[in-house]
């Protein structure tokens, strides 16, 4: 295990996490620290509240982000369905094509 020292909220803290964690927390931490600077009107609020507050932030976000590549995804199946309707269309018309010579 290694030790990792983060810093959140201008406080340090010391973990311990596996061997190839670091840069996933690194990432976490720099997320962490932008949510809580994003958001000013946490500063006033005790340390687990303000850590309450930001989880809830980042699940909100969390949530949204899966919305949108649901309807991403669901975009993307449209334009295949259309793509295979048109190759169909495509095949049928060479199909007729070739059977009148």
């Amino acid at each position: 295990m290694t030790v990792l020292k983060i810093t959140i909220d201008k406080i340090g803290y010391e973990i311990e996490c596996g061997e190839g964690q670091e840069q996933f927390l690194r990432e976490a931490e720099k997320l962490i620290n932008i949510k809580l600077t994003e958001n000013p009107h946490l500063k006033c609020l005790p340390h687990s509240k303000k850590f309450l507050m930001t989880s809830l932030l980042l699940a909100a976000d969390l949530d949204n982000q899966k919305n949108k590549n649901i309807e991403e995804a669901s975009g993307l199946k449209k334009i295949v369905d259309e793509l295979a309707n048109l190759e169909n269309i495509i095949e049928e018309k060479n199909g007729k094509k070739n059977t009148s010579r």
